[in-house]
């Protein structure tokens, strides 16, 4: 029963610890958009190890603020979740490198990381933002872990993603 009871907390713990998305649409209309053009990132921020000391089990303090995420190779496939995950919502996505001309889109997508390791890369930050072809801001969305980093689901662009995109299209 104790066990039991230990799961449930843990759980429930890990659970509310993915972190928050905030969303704010600048254009209220409801446009009906039938292609995007993503802009591939250039790089990641990446967030170095910070040491730290274990207090008691399951409590992880660092010794140090956070370090300022440095630039750092692309982490992971951001661009091709954020594409699959407009075409499940039926509009066509096509990746093109910051400067490539693109012809006849409804928007661009733009986004930003950033990563820090945990046992493996996790998602820190991601901003999603949609931009007209006249470069006016339609829409921004913003995934930050939790503020306790050190208790978390292992976020990625997979499990964030469509989350975004859905408030993103207001669905």
């Amino acid at each position: 029963m104790i066990n039991s009871i230990k799961l449930i907390i843990g759980s429930l713990l890990l659970c509310s610890c993915a972190g928050t998305i905030h969303t704010v649409k600048h254009d209220n209309t409801q446009t009906v958009y039938k292609k995007a053009i993503i802009i591939s990132a250039e790089s990641s921020n990446y967030i170095s190890f910070q040491p730290g000391a274990i207090i008691s089990p399951g409590v992880y303090v660092p010794l140090f603020d956070d370090p300022a995420a440095e630039k750092h190779e692309v982490i992971g496939n951001t661009d091709m979740v954020i594409k699959q995950e407009l075409e499940k919502h039926g509009i066509y996505a096509e990746i093109v490198k910051k400067g490539e001309i693109a012809e006849e889109f409804d928007f661009i997508v733009g986004y930003y990381d950033t990563w820090r390791w945990d046992f493996k890369q996790i998602l820190d930050k991601l901003e999603i933002i949609f931009v007209s072809p006249t470069g006016t801001l339609l829409a921004k969305s913003t995934y930050n872990i939790y503020k306790n980093k050190e208790l978390h689901n292992f976020p990625s662009p997979e499990k964030e993603v469509p989350k975004m995109i859905k408030e993103l299209l207001g669905k």
